[in-house]
Order: structure tokens, then sequence, then C-alpha cells
């Protein structure tokens, strides 16, 4: 992931690099690795690298990371009906990827 990223070993391919992101980001339950996927997947997002700039896809990401720093950076960029729709999807994912260390 950071590999790509910051071009090291590999040609630098910030697609690629989103693409081993939301791999992480998706991981459940979160060892680690899921939770600095969504945070970096959250940051290609807000500035568009190797995405489409997105700042709900943004929001979303960083909430599920709870990186609240983040969140407010981003938020400064949203209209309240964005925030509403990001924390909308933001549930809606947590409610497909159940922890199973909950239940």
């Amino acid at each position: 992931m950071n590999c790509y990223e910051y071009g090291e070993g590999v040609e630098e391919n910030y697609a690629l690099a989103a693409e081993w992101y939301g791999k992480a980001a998706e991981h459940v339950p979160n060892l680690g690795g899921a939770g600095q996927g969504r945070n970096h997947l959250g940051n290609f997002y807000m500035v568009g690298l190797g995405v489409p700039r997105d700042y709900v896809q943004a929001y979303m990401w960083f909430s599920l990371a709870g990186t609240e720093a983040n969140l407010a950076a981003v938020q400064v960029e949203m209209t309240p009906a964005q925030i509403i729709r990001a924390q909308q999807m933001a549930d809606e994912w947590t409610k497909r990827h159940p922890d199973p260390a909950i239940y």
C-alpha cells in the first residue's frame, strides 16, 4: 500500500495505492491495518489521489477510522446534507460489516 503511494521499490501509483488501502479498509475485525487503510483512503478521497475527490467518501472513511482531526478537516468543505449522507453511509457500512469480536 505505502509502496505504491510513495514509490518505494515500485513505480508510484495512487490508483493502486487506493485499491490496496480499500482492501485493508474493508477488513473486519480491525486488527490494526484496517483503521490505517480507512484513514489513508479517506485522505485519498479528500484530495483526489488515485480516486475522484469526494468529501462524502472521505468523511465516511474517516468516521469509520475514528480520526477526529481528519473528520473536522473534511467537514469544513461539506454541506450539512453531505455530512448527513456520509454518516448514513458509515452506518450502513457498519451494518454490512459486523465485527465478529462483538458478537
